[in-house]
């Protein structure tokens, strides 16, 4: 039976959407300060910025899943 509530209804997905964005960045500027460390140009907080955004991707992952979590439930109780 379809819901009433359709748009409520749906998980939100932006977070993980934006942490698959911050891994490739991430994964890219990897690849790049080792790449640039082969030709003996350094790549400044090369190790920093790539934990860095490794650790905002987890926390969008996180976040996203406790929301949607909550947000699950709640429409269970609204079901009854």
């Amino acid at each position: 039976m379809a819901s009433t509530n359709y748009p409520d209804d749906l998980p939100i997905t932006w977070p993980f959407r934006t942490a698959g964005t911050l891994l490739m960045i991430a994964l890219a500027w990897f690849c790049t300060g080792f790449a640039l460390e082969d030709i003996e140009e350094p790549l400044p907080n090369h190790s920093e910025v790539f934990y860095l955004l490794l650790l905002i991707g987890l926390v969008f992952v996180v976040g996203g899943g406790v929301y949607n979590s909550r947000r699950e439930r709640k429409r269970q109780q609204n079901l009854g």
